[in-house]
């Protein structure tokens, strides 16, 4: 079983050569993207030099942001690269701040057990809802630039932005949901199958969720739950479990792990854990040499 690993980039360069070097067996593949706006990272990352992995740097480099639709393009262009090159029993998407908490042999054996599921993290109750059907149900205007107040035209954008909103919600405005649309993290771990089946439905991804906010946490979900992969998640109920990521939403958006947080680490059943700060040296350390 060879793995891809799509890894999504753009700081934190001790964190993100913590997470190549954990990488490096001979059964992963790795796919980085680096976004195109941190050219510093880019250049910095060559230097890296792998023993067993084949790692791919792209040089086809979006800018990404937060809330936008580019993070669903720079999602599928990871997939594109990955699947063009070989069919992988599983994909899994990373940020650039996250580490695995397994050994390769305990995340190997993991998939080999669970063969055929889809670790793809749905998040329910009233909150969650609520928040979905905000999210797709208006157009959002100008996500570019909602989290970027340094930005010169966020003095422009973001009246308009709240305008356009306002007015749809005036009009009682609802846009056609054409699926039973669902949310979760954005961080997943896919077979090949349904990598393929995203694929397939790009264009109807790339149509309805533009100028949706924070597409990235709903188009995954949202085409699984429709199609017959259903059947194969992993688990619905648990929003800690689906992914099998270790996140806390609790302490932080989300939260920054700590040197004190190590035994939390090591002792957690989940495979991957984000995120974690170049700030906290000497838990990247510890992390490294535990796995």
């Amino acid at each position: 079983m060879k793995h891809a690993y799509l890894i999504i980039a753009h700081n934190e360069y001790p964190v993100l050569r913590a997470l190549l070097l954990m990488l490096d067996d001979e059964r992963n593949d790795i796919f980085l993207h680096i976004d195109h706006r941190s050219m510093e990272l880019y250049e910095k990352i060559h230097s890296v030099q792998m023993q067993r992995a084949n790692l791919h740097i792209l040089s086809t480099r979006n800018k990404v942001y937060w809330g936008d639709l580019s993070q669903v393009e720079t999602e599928y262009l990871l997939l594109e690269t990955a699947s063009a090159k070989e069919a992988y029993s599983y994909y899994h998407l990373l940020s650039g701040t996250d580490l695995p908490i397994q050994t390769q042999d305990y995340i190997h054996s993991f998939f080999q057990i669970n063969a055929g599921k889809e670790f793809v993290e749905y998040w329910s109750g009233n909150r969650h809802q609520k928040d979905l059907k905000r999210k797709i149900s208006r157009y959002y205007f100008f996500t570019k630039h909602l989290k970027r107040n340094n930005s010169k035209w966020h003095v422009i954008t973001a009246p308009c932005h709240n305008l356009a909103l306002i007015v749809q919600k005036m009009v009682h405005f609802n846009r056609k949901q054409e699926v039973e649309f669902r949310k979760g993290s954005q961080w997943f771990s896919i077979t090949h199958n349904f990598c393929l089946y995203l694929l397939e439905k790009k264009p109807f991804v790339l149509r309805r969720f533009r100028y949706t906010l924070c597409p990235d946490e709903i188009f995954v979900q949202t085409l699984l739950w429709n199609s017959s992969f259903k059947k194969n998640i992993y688990n619905i109920e648990d929003n800690n479990i689906g992914s099998m990521r270790l996140i806390d939403w609790n302490r932080g958006d989300p939260y920054t792990w700590k040197i004190q947080d190590y035994t939390e680490l090591v002792n957690s059943d989940k495979l991957f854990a984000r995120k974690f700060s170049s700030q906290e040296e000497e838990l990247i350390k510890l992390i490294k040499s535990t796995y």
